[in-house]
């Protein structure tokens, strides 16, 4: 019987899988594995949430104005480069869309974040993946495989799962190294946990380049992760392109005017920072006193490898510290199933994580 056939590209795009939230059995849980805020909104982003909902009944702004205007206000930057999307995630796809088909290649990291090569999948071109060394992203290696297919390049920075960072330097000599009709997106979903003076945005970049996109979420240390806000800086041309594709109504009112709440709540912000300074370093260390071999991070997170001359593996650990209340990311999705990604939780949950492992260590 004829039925509907999906484009052929599609055959193979496996859905994202996000961190597990739940262990049968264990009341209170720790949920390490998706490197949400642990204190999550402050008391004022709370509040303005309340009071946003007697505003639910009404379709939000399309244009996303309110928001626009903080962020070009808190950023100093044109508010006619911004463009506001239900997460990041929707902006990438849409780049994605928009600028790649069948007959396309597009690049990224060897470790790269799950969602560009959906987005590139969804899209139905090649993704090429590029060497990355220790853990992190390579530019040489990224501009030896660019050719005339090559119309994408994906780089977060920092990058998850692994952690890890590149210059600006190296970044502004990849941008002046790409042909002019190669779009490089980067992806600084991190930027507010990056403990390093020398560490630039690269926003700074787009309004003299139309082929530089920055985007930027408000799900990890604003911790919104669940109203689904992002928002990007784009050249002119890349702003008209993606407004004709997005639907409309896709921030929904809510989460706009609390993302708005959140930007004039920077103190909430400090105090994430502080918090992740504080005890990254701490859980670093006893991740190493184990043996276990971590990869140095600038994020609010830390990648650890299971090494074999250990007792026991990475799926042992991961139910050991689920028996605990603890969740942590398996890596078998990135292909590194000797890893485990940990977040960075809130004290109690931080404390509970050092005396299992120690009690691991045994």
């Amino acid at each position: 019987m004829d039925k509907p056939i999906p484009n052929n590209f599609l055959n193979d795009l496996e859905p994202y899988k996000g961190g597990a939230s739940s262990v049968n059995g264990i009341e209170k849980i720790f949920k390490l594995s998706s490197n949400e805020n642990p204190f999550g909104p402050s008391d004022s982003v709370v509040n303005a949430y309340n009071d946003a909902l007697k505003d639910i009944t009404i379709y939000p702004d399309p244009s996303n104005k309110l928001l626009v205007s903080k962020l070009s206000e808190f950023y100093s930057i044109n508010p006619n480069n911004i463009i506001c999307g239900c997460g990041s995630d929707e902006i990438l796809h849409l780049l994605a869309r928009a600028y790649l088909s069948g007959n396309d290649e597009a690049i990224v990291s060897e470790n790269s974040f799950a969602v560009y090569p959906l987005a590139i999948k969804a899209s139905g071109a090649r993704i090429v993946r590029a060497k990355e060394l220790n853990f992190q992203t390579q530019t040489e290696a990224i501009l030896g495989l660019v050719n005339n297919s090559t119309k994408m390049i994906f780089i977060a920075n920092p990058n998850n799962p692994t952690g890890t960072m590149i210059s600006y330097e190296d970044l502004k000599d990849l941008h002046k190294k790409l042909p002019s009709n190669v779009l490089l997106i980067i992806d600084e979903a991190y930027i507010e946990y990056v403990n390093d003076n020398n560490y630039s945005s690269f926003i700074s970049l787009v309004e003299n380049n139309n082929n530089v996109v920055v985007t930027r979420t408000f799900s990890k240390a604003y911790g919104l992760a669940g109203l689904r806000v992002g928002w990007a800086y784009c050249p002119s041309e890349v702003i008209n392109v993606l407004g004709r594709l997005r639907i409309p109504f896709s921030v929904n009112s809510t989460a706009q005017k609390v993302a708005v709440a959140a930007i004039d709540d920077q103190k909430h912000i400090l105090k994430s920072i502080d918090h992740n300074n504080l005890w990254l370093p701490k859980i670093t260390k006893e991740l190493e006193n184990i043996g276990f071999h971590t990869i140095p991070s600038s994020c609010n997170f830390v990648l650890f490898e299971v090494s074999e001359k250990l007792s026991f593996d990475a799926n042992y650990v991961f139910d050991f510290l689920c028996s605990k209340g603890l969740i942590l990311r398996q890596m078998h999705e990135y292909n590194l199933p000797n890893f485990l990604r940990l977040t960075i939780g809130n004290d109690e949950a931080n404390t509970l994580l050092i005396e299992s492992l120690r009690e691991l260590s045994k």
